[in-house]
């Protein structure tokens, strides 16, 4: 099951549509504690979701349905497998096939105690190369108020596509 899901860009006024049927495709980036757990909970509630992750083994190991993360059972990640519910991919040219995109990359804290926003900029950087018009993205890695607005944001509009209008 390595084929690519593919839907068709959706307009910003598609996407309510798209996410009510269920048809829109979610994109987690960082399968970790938060990001595998929530893509579980994603596929459950019906969704299709592909796990985007550096780590190549990872990818592998979660595309044949062994959990590395306490919260997700082999079983279950197995079930949405072959489902066709999740596929985990390290091609992050394949970000332009998913409607959602969520970002759940690690924050660790410096030596000042203050997240580190390495990772988080650098996946605002991955997305912006291949951001589309419709897509919605969501920051949901541990961090301080603003960053989405003050970090990420201002990321992805060097695009030229702007938040709430594209």
């Amino acid at each position: 099951m390595n084929k690519a899901i593919v839907t068709p860009a959706l307009k910003a006024a598609d996407l309510r549509r798209a996410l009510d049927d269920r048809s829109a495709v979610i994109g987690i980036l960082g399968l970790g504690y938060v990001g595998l757990p929530l893509a579980m909970a994603i596929a459950a509630g019906g969704y299709r979701v592909v796990g985007f992750d550096i780590d190549p083994s990872k990818v592998a190991d979660l595309n044949q349905g062994a959990s590395y993360v306490g919260a997700v059972t082999g079983e279950e990640l197995a079930a949405k497998v072959s489902a066709g519910r999740f596929r985990a991919t390290d091609r992050f040219e394949e970000l332009p096939s998913c409607d959602v995109l969520v970002i759940c990359v690690p924050t660790p804290l410096t030596r000042q105690r203050e997240p580190d926003l390495t990772f988080i900029e650098a996946t605002a950087r991955a997305i912006a190369e291949r951001l589309r018009p419709g897509q919605l993205i969501s920051l949901e890695s541990t961090t301080y108020p603003g960053t989405t607005n003050e970090v990420v944001r201002p990321i992805l509009e060097k695009t030229g596509l702007r938040s709430g209008t594209d």
